[in-house]
């Protein structure tokens, strides 16, 4: 079956691109992506690119190495040089990194009452997908001109349209099929049932703080190496913040995260699951 695109103003194709490339977050929609481009439903990828922060959740790890078992395209992860981002961030928490100038995720902070500047997409996510896509090329061309179709992961919800934009590289020409297709995260959720695929998981690092109640009660209790991890992460950004007042936390609740009670869901709309998957801001 081929997907009818429905144009919008939102998305279009790039006529002739050197390079059709998928900007991989490893949820639901990026996820179907890949597999309708493998499959013939959109047109062939050249790669899918997965920027590895180097702290995402097991069970994401284990998803790519299905997915990429089904794709007849290259699946190409990729990495920040140096040191991961749950790294670079505990480093900031014990004092050998300065905060400033290191790329943080968006912990609450217990006073003020606000929270850390989220800066963890562009260096560990956007640029890196960006250095690889100029790899793929030979360099990033000069003049501007678009020649890079780098498909994201958005869907039909208005708060995923609310993040539809075009590339700062001018040479990139961000596409968005699901869009296009006017498909909604349901949708895709079906789409995968429907072929008879797992059901791909949400995306997000461990310690990612956009994510409700029952991802961390699920983490908690089927990925336990993956909640201890989070929960060592949490204490050790008690004290330190960069105003050296009241701590950071992962949780909104703002208390330690091992002391959270997940059955007592106090975000029943969802608003602080990151749009259910951390992979189109990510990958914009």
């Amino acid at each position: 079956m081929t997907v009818t695109l429905h144009h919008d103003g939102l998305s279009r194709p790039l006529e002739n691109p050197r390079a059709r490339v998928l900007s991989l977050g490893a949820g639901v929609q990026s996820s179907v992506l890949a597999l309708m481009s493998a499959r013939g439903d959109l047109p062939r990828l050249d790669a899918a690119i997965f920027a590895d922060t180097g702290n995402e959740r097991q069970k994401t790890y284990r998803w790519i190495d299905w997915l990429e078992s089904q794709l007849p395209f290259p699946l190409i992860r990729v990495s920040r040089p140096g040191a991961s981002l749950g790294q670079s961030m505990n480093e900031v928490a014990s004092g050998e990194r300065p905060y400033s100038g290191t790329p943080v995720v968006p912990l609450f902070l217990g006073d003020p009452d606000g929270v850390l500047p989220k800066q963890c997409n562009s260096d560990y996510k956007r640029d890196v997908v960006t250095r690889e896509i100029a790899r793929m090329i030979g360099g990033a061309p000069r003049d501007g001109v678009p020649v890079v179709e780098m498909w994201l992961g958005m869907s039909r919800e208005l708060h995923e349209l609310q993040r539809v934009g075009r590339n700062r590289r001018k040479y990139i020409h961000n596409r968005y099929p699901l869009i296009e297709a006017r498909m909604t995260r349901a949708d895709c959720k079906r789409w995968l049932a429907w072929r008879q695929y797992p059901d791909a998981p949400k995306s997000a690092c461990i310690f990612c703080p956009y994510r409700d109640d029952g991802e961390w009660l699920d983490m908690q209790a089927n990925d336990p190496a993956d909640f201890a991890e989070a929960v060592a992460f949490d204490k050790a950004w008690r004290g330190i913040t960069p105003s050296g007042q009241g701590g950071a936390y992962i949780h909104r609740q703002r208390v330690p995260l091992d002391q959270v009670d997940f059955t007592k869901a106090d975000d029943p709309n969802g608003l602080f699951s990151f749009a259910n998957d951390c992979e189109g801001m990510c990958g914009a």
